[in-house]
């Protein structure tokens, strides 16, 4: 008994080390650059720059499998790139109403497609696009805008 409880303990120890290795940072610098171009290809936007008047926005594309890839969006406050996250409401056993939090990351896997859905805060939202693979990393900046409904936002969007 004693030595299944250590080789638990040992392969506990082990899987739960190799995943903190995976997790991508909770801020990026502002002016940080890549050292690849060939790990993903962001298909929605379908250019670097997109409008809309909705509150969430859906970035997909495909890649390389293996490749995570980490959304993030800037802070004027900060001047870095803030790491995004999700809420989502759900009700537990008890009927009780609980809040999570899930990173706005992904692995891409065998088909080579990723999407996530992120929040827009309203005006001009500068996203980040960070896909690591080993010691590759690429980073696309994405510049999208939520308007609302006035009168002046629909103007402004039938000229962009």
């Amino acid at each position: 008994m004693r030595k299944v409880c250590i080789a638990f303990l040992v392969l506990t120890v082990l899987l739960v080390g190799q995943l903190a290795v995976f997790a991508s940072p909770e801020t990026v610098a502002a002016d940080i650059s890549g050292n690849s171009n060939g790990l993903v290809v962001v298909t929605k936007p379908k250019n670097q720059k997109d409008s809309t008047f909705d509150n969430a926005y859906i970035i997909s594309g495909y890649g390389k499998e293996g490749t995570t890839v980490t959304l993030y969006s800037f802070s004027a406050d900060d001047g870095v790139y803030k790491k995004i996250y999700n809420e989502t409401q759900y009700v537990d056993s008890d009927g009780v109403t609980q809040k999570a939090s899930t990173a706005s990351e992904v692995k891409i896997g065998a088909s080579g497609l990723f999407m996530n859905t992120i929040p827009l805060a309203q005006g001009a939202n500068d996203i980040l696009v960070r896909a690591e693979n080993g010691d590759k990393v690429q980073l696309m900046k994405l510049s999208l805008t939520k308007y609302s409904y006035n009168l002046f936002d629909i103007i402004k969007s039938l000229t962009n």
